[in-house]
């Protein structure tokens, strides 16, 4: 009941009519794998098109909305924060556990992994992006916004690609890859390139009003 009015009150503020086709928990805390650091994933699942026929923009404005919701409303249920994540119908979601809150029925039952967690490749691959993401800020500092912005935008897509190929591989979750990710959003690395990526923006903006002559 907490979860579903967590919802309501999210899509209450947004500005576009969305019809929401299910409510999934997922990550770490529908799976073996969750611990002290691990959020409540919350997916409204959306059909895109029905809302919007430029899925592009409307994933865009998603991704704004639900950032700045989540910045806004500290929401726990129990000691977990609540991430709220909009997730189109057709997009497939890589996860061992997958609870639909609207159906009250697992679509996805987790099973314990019995497998051994590499965590010296884990660190490994957090280490290595946490090293390109504090070279980027020396860049940025620099006043390189169109080399710094291109190279956050390619580190960016280098961690989804990372995330994804440990999702998408034999231990899902447990793999060094998802394990990575995690290290880096807890050590607060995945907020400080999205930070940096909306410095050089702003920056980016400035100077183009400065040349334009707008005050």
């Amino acid at each position: 009941d907490r979860l579903l009015e967590i919802v309501q009150n999210f899509i209450g503020g947004l500005s576009k009519d969305v019809e929401i086709r299910d409510i999934h928990i997922t990550g770490s805390l529908a799976n073996y794998n969750w611990s002290s650091y691990s959020d409540l994933d919350l997916h409204v699942i959306v059909d895109f098109l029905k809302a919007d026929d430029n899925v592009a923009r409307l994933k865009a404005y998603f991704d704004e909305e639900r950032m700045r919701w989540n910045d806004e409303n500290n929401i726990k249920i129990g000691d977990y924060e609540v991430e709220i994540y909009v997730q189109d119908a057709s997009e497939v979601h890589f996860s061992g556990g997958i609870y639909s809150v609207l159906n009250d029925r697992w679509l996805a039952e987790p099973i314990r992994y019995e497998g051994e967690i590499d965590f010296a490749t884990a660190r490994k691959k957090s280490d290595d992006i946490t090293t390109q993401v504090n070279l980027l800020g020396h860049v940025v500092r620099s006043g390189s916004y169109n080399t710094g912005l291109k190279s956050i935008e390619r580190l960016k897509r280098k961690i989804r690609r990372m995330r994804r190929a440990g999702l998408e591989s034999n231990a899902k979750e447990f793999s060094p890859e998802n394990i990575a990710f995690k290290i880096l959003r807890r050590e607060g690395i995945l907020k400080k390139l999205n930070d940096l990526k909306y410095n050089v923006e702003q920056k980016e903006i400035d100077l183009g009003e400065v040349s334009s002559g707008i005050p």
